[in-house]
């Protein structure tokens, strides 16, 4: 059984830390329904290294006619672990789009089936290691964060294997309605 050739993106150029991607029209607007990248034009989306490394393992991306694997992204890639839960929640079929550097949170994911754009996320992520924990003050100031944003704070544990497992954190006043 032979499977169906990858549609093909082209990097355009690089700025900053972020490319410019380009593809058909079609498949540019479905990512950027998905939450991926910011639209510079119908056919044109300026994506995260993250994202890029992301679209390797879905896409034939082309930079200057060779095509790029996930391994010749990663070297621009500045948060290995934000990259892992990215891809695992993709991977779980949610819509996910990666918050500036200085948010408390890592990442915006939408609940299944809901579109970036059209309504708003429903989980704020924060990424924890495993034997690093996080600091409780951090965690409180966070969880009062994502409340204040109607965010349904998750926590996501990588361990030192790379396994991800999400927990869900509640305030107090939470815990007592339930």
């Amino acid at each position: 059984m032979s499977s169906r050739p990858k549609k093909e993106l082209r990097i355009v150029k690089k700025e900053d830390n972020y490319y410019i991607i380009e593809g058909e029209k079609d498949s540019v607007v479905a990512l950027y329904e998905q939450g991926i990248g910011e639209k510079v034009s119908d056919a044109r989306l300026k994506v995260s290294p993250i994202e890029l490394a992301y679209l390797t393992t879905r896409f034939r991306v082309i930079d200057r006619g060779s095509e790029l694997s996930i391994g010749d992204v990663l070297k621009d890639v500045n948060d290995i672990l934000k990259l892992i839960v990215y891809v695992d929640l993709r991977k779980r079929g949610y819509n996910v789009k990666i918050t500036p550097d200085r948010s408390p949170i890592d990442l915006l994911v939408w609940e299944k089936g809901k579109k970036p754009g059209k309504t708003q996320p429903r989980y704020a992520i924060k990424i924890v290691t495993e034997g690093l924990g996080i600091r409780a003050l951090d965690l409180s100031s966070i969880l009062k964060y994502c409340e204040s944003m109607g965010l349904q704070l998750v926590l996501a544990l990588l361990s030192n294997d790379g396994v991800v497992t999400y927990y869900k954190a509640f305030s107090l006043k939470d815990l007592r309605a339930l």
